[in-house]
């Protein structure tokens, strides 16, 4: 679609509220794409002392990672850098962002990656983040001297016609992080199939052992997706001969009613009726680290952005990694992955020079290796960098079928199921046994049809 129509479809977005504290829409299409010129950028130069101001959401250890980088950063250039953050939920984080967008009160700003665009582009199906990307909001970074040194493929996440709006600081992985001590006291191999997989998990139960713990509670609904993406992909793997199977299902080549989804949703019924801690819907997210670490389940059913915070609460603990298995062919079964936490420079912030200054400072070989170490991320600046997740993860580390963090076929408006929200609530509505998995594959599929019309 070309530019010129997508601005006239999407006019109703960008149109700006003065009822809340908080405008609503992006009100940026113009404003931000001219901000960097002019009095403003005249105004920005090399005894810029800031403050600089970054917002991202709380991820515990990226957060202390982002701290020690700012700190070290105002102890090398004497600039002062002013880090705010905040759950990342509706009401939390993407306010914030939407906020810095408007009035310009960040100069970084961390998103999610946004790519894949929709296939249809148009005011229903974008999310925010699409739309900013789209207008302009963000600083084109191809120029800048540390990007050749990241992989063009992560950096893809973050790009819109072929410019690159994101330092894209790595990719994250999903699974099984399980208690070897517990492991080796009832003999358990680790699983690589689904049934072995189950039989683990009853082995534990029959010794009065929670087998995995997660938790949806605190705005992490969409959590239930640990347990539905491998599933899914495991088991559509051999039949889409190495494509995505979130891309065949938004595009209508795979149905959400294929007699295979009823086995995705079956095992997953499975997993959280009788092997997920009991109370794993009220259990906050985060506190899943706190809660495996001490000895409550033999697995946790979590993201490796959650290890460092699990060997703080308990150094002593051996953890070992396994993806979640979804099939019984265990080479049909991969490792779930996805780009997570991007940098990007806003265009309207105050301080864009200082801001293309502290990107290269987190780029550079000593600093970045730092946050790789802290957080347990894979990196995705080219080279050889050591951590301890790595360490635990072993062969998988770094590896495993893409998942976007917003999958091809979830929309932030439109046919029901299909908007995030409904669509992670009404998995949890079936793994607590209020639908079946018929009906949800019904009704999802109901607003399939309804988006591709």
């Amino acid at each position: 679609m070309k530019s010129k129509k997508l601005m006239k479809v999407m006019a109703p977005v960008f149109m700006v509220s003065l009822s809340g504290a908080v405008l609503a829409g992006c009100g940026t299409n113009n404003q931000a794409a001219n901000t960097g010129n002019g009095s403003q950028a005249k105004a920005q130069s090399s005894s810029d002392k800031g403050p600089l101001k970054i917002i991202m959401w709380v991820n515990p250890p990226a957060v202390a990672a982002v701290k020690k980088i700012d700190a070290e950063f105002q102890k090398k250039y004497g600039v002062k850098v002013q880090l705010q953050t905040t759950a990342n939920d509706t009401s939390g984080y993407k306010t914030l962002q939407q906020t810095a967008v408007q009035a310009g009160t960040a100069d970084i700003m961390a998103i999610q990656p946004f790519d894949p665009m929709p296939q249809k582009m148009n005011s229903n199906n974008m999310s925010k983040t699409q739309e900013w990307a789209v207008h302009n909001v963000f600083v084109p970074l191809n120029n800048e001297s540390w990007i050749s040194d990241f992989k063009q493929n992560d950096l893809n996440a973050a790009a819109y016609k072929g410019k690159d709006y994101g330092l894209v600081t790595g990719v994250y992985q999903t699974g099984i992080f399980y208690n070897k001590a517990m492991f080796k006291k009832y003999n358990l191999k680790v699983p690589t199939t689904y049934n072995q997989f189950i039989s683990v998990a009853k082995t534990l139960k029959s010794h009065n052992v929670t087998p995995v713990w997660t938790g949806l509670a605190g705005g992490a609904t969409f959590y239930t997706e640990f347990m539905m993406y491998p599933l899914l992909q495991d088991i559509f793997a051999p039949s889409l001969n190495g494509g995505s199977v979130s891309t065949a299902l938004a595009s209508g080549k795979i149905k959400w009613t294929d007699p295979k989804m009823q086995t995705v949703f079956n095992r997953e019924k499975n997993i959280a009726s009788n092997y997920l801690e009991k109370n794993y819907a009220g259990q906050n997210w985060q506190q899943m680290p706190g809660a495996f670490a001490a000895g409550k389940a033999a697995m946790l059913l979590d993201g490796s952005w959650d290890l460092a915070s699990v060997e703080k609460a308990n150094p002593n603990m051996k953890i070992g990694y396994f993806p979640l298995p979804g099939s019984n062919t265990a080479s049909d079964n991969n490792s779930v992955a996805n780009a997570d936490l991007t940098w990007t420079i806003l265009n309207n912030g105050k301080h864009k020079a200082l801001a293309k200054k502290w990107l290269a400072f987190f780029a550079s070989k000593k600093i970045y290796s730092q946050y790789v170490d802290m957080t347990g991320i894979s990196p995705s600046e080219s080279g050889t960098f050591n951590s301890k997740t790595a360490t635990i993860m072993g062969q998988w580390f770094g590896k495993g079928r893409l998942i976007k963090q917003t999958a091809d076929w979830l929309i932030p408006s439109g046919p029901y199921y299909l908007q995030s929200k409904n669509f992670w609530a009404a998995q949890l509505k079936m793994l607590q046994g209020g639908m079946t998995p018929t009906k949800l594959a019904q009704n999802y599929q109901k607003s399939q049809d309804q988006a591709l019309k």
